[in-house]
Formats: C-alpha cells, structure tokens, sequence
C-alpha cells in the first residue's frame, strides 16, 4: 500500500474520490445523498490559523457560503511541504489545491500533474479581469497552459524607521532617492551608532530589496537570453549591480553578524531600533502596526545613475502559486467544487478580508478598508499607489530553477558580506547554470 503523504481525509472525501469514472446518474445520488463535498488544500505552513490568519479567514468565509463545501488543510513548513509535494506527485497523491514553489510549479506541469486553469478562467471570466497580467504570465507555460494562479500578491522592499531618520538629521526615503543619498545614510547611520539595514544572511532568501534592485539593471530584458545561453550573468549591467553590494558592504551597511543571522533575528533587531531600515515586504505590516506604528515607512529602493534602464520599479507581483492537481479534472463533483472556492478565495469578498488583515490580495477589487489604525501597511498601500511606477512580471528569482535560484542568494549574500568579489559572485551563478 503507498504511503500517504497528506493527513487521513474523510470517509466522505475517500467517496468522493471514488466516484472517478462514474456515471453522472450515479454522481447526482452521491451528491442528493451527501450534504458536504471535500476538498484537500496543501499549505506551506504548518499552522494556518497562526502563521497564516488571513487564509485561514478566508476558508471560514467560504465554507459559511457554501456549507455543501468542506475544505480540508494539511500544512507543513515550507520546506517540508515542498518535500511532500514532491513524493505526493511520485505517489500519485497531490491534494486538490495546493502552494507550490514557484520553481517547482513549472516542473509538475511539465510531468502533466497540474489542471490547466485555463477552464477555470475562461468560466469565472470576472476572476480573470481581477487578475493583472502579469499575475496570470507568472504562471504560465510556453503553451499557453495556466498551471496555477497567485497564492497572494508578494509585495517587497524596505521597511525603515522614521524616529531614527529624525534622530539623525536625514531626509526620508522616497520613491526615486538615489544610491548615493542611500551611501550618505549608511555614513551618518554608522557615525550615530546605528546599523543602516538589517539582513540576515543565514535566511539566504531575504534579499527582497536587492531582487527590486537588480530589475532596475534590466534584469528581465536579459534573462529570457541568459536562461537559453545565449549571454551570461557576468555581463556589464549586473556587474555594475554587484559592485554596488560590494560597496554597500564595505561601507558597514549591514549587521557586523549578518552571516550568522537568521531573517527572523534581523526583525527582531528592526523592531528593536538597533537598525534603521529592514530588506522585507507585506508579511510584516501587521506585527509593524503593532509595534512600530507611526514611525513605520515603507520604500521600493535606492535608484542608479549609472543604468539606461528604467528605474520606476515596485514589486507586486504573483507570490508562488496555487496549483491543482489535473485528477481533479477527472472529476465533475470535486471539480466543480474546487471552481468554487478559487472563485472565492479571488473573489472580491476575499479581497476585502485580505485587506483587512493587511495582506494585498493578487486581485485589483477596489474595496473600501479603514486603515487609520494600521500606519505600516497604509505605507505599503500608498507605495502601491503610485502609478508610474511598474511591477515586473515576476520577482527576478522566481523565473529561475532551484539551484540557480539558491546560487543566486549566495552570489548576492556572499558579495554584500566580503567573501566574493562581483565577478566571483556572477562567475558562480553561471556555472550553475551551465549544469541544469
């Protein structure tokens, strides 16, 4: 007998999972005789409710909506749960909807283990309009095929302190402040016994800011090329974007224990006021709100003069995406039924509990949210808001394959800490890439 990967579901789910293949006569008694239908959703969490509410709210919602509907959700962390999804594809044992590593993601539905949304969307037509292209495109395949649609909108940049600004005499960050006014901050910072900018190496991941960073050296005008070996990453553009985390690291603007610091201990570190700015995104407007308040400002990053490509970049774009898997095609019932609640959960009720528990949904619904009480995500919401501004259609690693994607953090950790110099760092992801 296989191994299951995912908690034991219902006797009612095991049922429904069985009616594949049945007739629809026989399908319709199920469903007269059976009040609820079961769905299974995989998170990269392992609890919901604590790490991640705002989802957790929305099923509630969805299930008070549709009380014939019962999701059912397994969660692991992040890495676990990629893990598991991995075997559970080898097994034949996906859950029905499930998060998924956006640079796995392409590889199921490469092995044929992923429902085409494209039926979902052509049959919600109105989801469809509520997602901006590039929400869509960042998870689609060379045929057209929408593998999987955003989990939520991945919202990046920098966090900073306003007290400490004021405190020593700088102007605010703002959209379009330079990389030399960000060189002056880091100066003044150290010379008022402030760490500039919190990172914690040891989460190689957390390099937000510098992945916005990076498009402004024309990152996605080149990568389609460098991904079929046609140019390498060690060409002019991004060696001048490396050099400048060579010089921010030379010149003290991160943790002097940055290597052995993990996300989680730069945040604590922010909230302390040992640091004034922090590399981070949306995820941590809430705990802001509760502990920093007014003083919280947001930025998407310093500009570069030295670049010919466009520097009015933001970042909202497409997190990993929700995938279901294609044996749910082969069923009326549960396929119906998972239609539904991706109807919900990108539907514009679920937009406005988004809002509320300060996560920017991947939808554009203009919904009405009070945010006087919640000062650090109002700052996001307002960054968000200026319209010159564009997102990418993808944040810069997620177009990448794993091993690419982890060589790139180490390039980009490893030359803001000293241990490569730029070219190095670049030399290092190319290779990589030479062996996939």
């Amino acid at each position: 007998m296989k191994k299951r990967i995912l908690a034991i579901i219902s006797a009612t789910t095991m049922v429904v999972s069985m009616l594949t293949g049945c007739s629809e006569s026989q399908k319709e008694d199920y469903a007269s005789e059976n009040k609820k239908v079961a769905i299974t959703l995989g998170m990269h969490v392992a609890n919901v409710e604590e790490q991640e509410p705002v989802t957790a709210d929305i099923i509630k919602a969805f299930e008070a909506a549709n009380p014939d509907i019962v999701v059912e959700v397994k969660g692991n962390d992040k890495d676990e749960h990629v893990k598991k999804m991995k075997m559970a594809a080898q097994a034949d044992e996906l859950p029905d909807i499930f998060w998924m590593d956006a640079s796995v993601a392409p590889e199921l539905n490469e092995a044929g283990l992923l429902l085409d949304l494209n039926g979902f969307l052509k049959e919600y037509s109105e989801i469809g309009d509520a997602l901006a292209d590039n929400m869509k495109e960042a998870s689609q395949a060379e045929d057209g095929a929408q593998y999987g649609l955003p989990y939520q909108s991945l919202v990046t940049g920098i966090w900073y302190n306003k007290a400490l600004f004021e405190k020593c005499g700088l102007e605010l960050p703002v959209n379009g402040t330079t990389f030399e006014e960000l060189e002056n901050m880091v100066k003044v910072f150290n010379e008022n016994g402030i760490t500039p900018i919190a990172q914690g190496a040891k989460d190689t991941y957390s390099i937000w800011a510098f992945l916005i960073a990076i498009e402004r050296y024309g990152y996605f005008d080149k990568i389609d090329t460098i991904l079929a070996g046609n140019e390498k990453f060690n060409n002019t553009e991004f060696l001048k974007f490396f050099e400048k985390l060579q010089i921010l690291g030379r010149d003290g603007a991160f943790p002097s224990n940055a290597a052995t610091m993990t996300y989680f201990q730069a945040k604590e570190a922010f909230l302390a006021e040992k640091t004034a700015m922090f590399d981070s995104g949306m995820w941590d407007a809430g705990e802001l709100d509760k502990t920093m308040g007014v003083n919280t400002g947001f930025w998407w990053g310093p500009t570069f003069s030295d670049s010919d490509s466009p520097q009015t970049v933001k970042m909202k774009v497409s997190s990993a995406p929700l995938c279901v898997s294609k044996a749910v095609g082969e069923d009326k019932i549960k396929q119906e039924a998972v239609y539904k609640f991706l109807a919900f959960y990108y539907g514009e009720e679920a937009a406005k509990i988004s809002y509320e528990g300060s996560i920017i949904p991947s939808t554009n619904y203009q919904v009405e949210v009070d945010l006087s009480e919640k000062p650090a995500f109002a700052a996001i919401v307002e960054a968000l808001n200026a319209e010159t501004w564009i997102s990418p259609k993808a944040q810069p690693d997620l177009v990448l394959k794993e091993a690419v994607q982890a060589q790139l953090y180490d390039s980009i950790y490893g030359t803001m800490l000293g241990n490569y110099t730029p070219e190095e760092a670049l030399d290092k992801i190319d290779i990589v890439l030479d062996q996939q």
